[in-house]
């Protein structure tokens, strides 16, 4: 709700008496660690979603070019600020950022009409795009710890369609990103067998989902997008190196 907005928390996302109360919640003084994982897509939701963000889904994205949007007040607070989120909450609890990243053109074609269009659609998810660098680039290590604030997590590096239908290959790959997060996050556990077990690989023909004239306008889109995506993690591991 503090983050989010959700369970109609209208007060703003930096309020004391909101931070106290979230605080007091999440990290109850019993002498243990406790971790809290939220989750969301940018954007997120639609423009008449029940789910009480303080600021939905917005109309005139659809009209705005991917640089307008990530400009936009609207957008910097959809679904949450996080430059606000972090300095607001990273002074009472360590925060970190695990940024999931999977194919665009996948992405685009498993809703294309969500936003009416498939071009729509694409010049709003590039502008969350583009706003998710522009915090990324600016906060490389946490304030508090110097310590690196975020990761990547290439989904295509999780499904075997990727390696070619070797599961081997695929288990290593999984493997390899479980040990990176768990380094990352400062866990002793590294070993997790049924983490991934649920994870599949997107079974649609993206040419016959989007159309030629579709597809060519994602390839248009998708050049656009060099240098924005996907952000460059330092000493990145082979599995971290994601295709646009």
């Amino acid at each position: 709700a503090a983050i989010f907005g959700f369970h109609k928390e209208s007060r703003p996302l930096d309020d004391p008496t909101l931070v106290r109360e979230t605080i007091r919640r999440i990290c109850p003084r019993d002498g243990k660690k406790h971790v809290i994982i939220e989750d969301a897509s940018f954007p997120a939701g639609t423009e008449d979603d029940a789910r009480t963000y303080r600021i939905h889904r917005q109309p005139f994205w659809l009209l705005s070019s991917m640089e307008k949007i990530a400009m936009s007040e609207t957008a910097m607070n959809h679904p949450t600020n996080l430059p606000l989120f972090y300095k607001t909450y990273s002074p009472y609890a360590d925060i970190k950022f695990v940024v999931l990243h999977r194919s665009f053109v996948e992405t685009i074609a498993s809703r294309y009409d969500f936003d009416g269009t498939i071009e729509q659609h694409s010049n709003v998810v590039r502008g969350f795009m583009l706003l998710l660098r522009r915090f990324l680039d600016s906060h490389p290590t946490d304030e508090m710890t110097g310590q690196r604030l975020w990761t990547l997590v290439c989904v295509e590096r999780l499904v075997t369609k990727t390696h070619d239908g070797d599961d081997e290959q695929m288990n290593l790959a999984r493997q390899h990103i479980l040990r990176y997060l768990a380094e990352f996050l400062g866990w002793s556990q590294e070993e997790c067998p049924e983490c991934f077990s649920h994870w599949k690989g997107s079974s649609k023909n993206h040419l016959e989902v989007l159309g030629a004239d579709g597809m060519a306008i994602l390839l248009a889109h998708t050049r656009k997008l060099e240098g924005v995506w996907p952000p460059v993690v330092e000493n990145a591991l082979p599995d971290q190196k994601c295709s646009i």
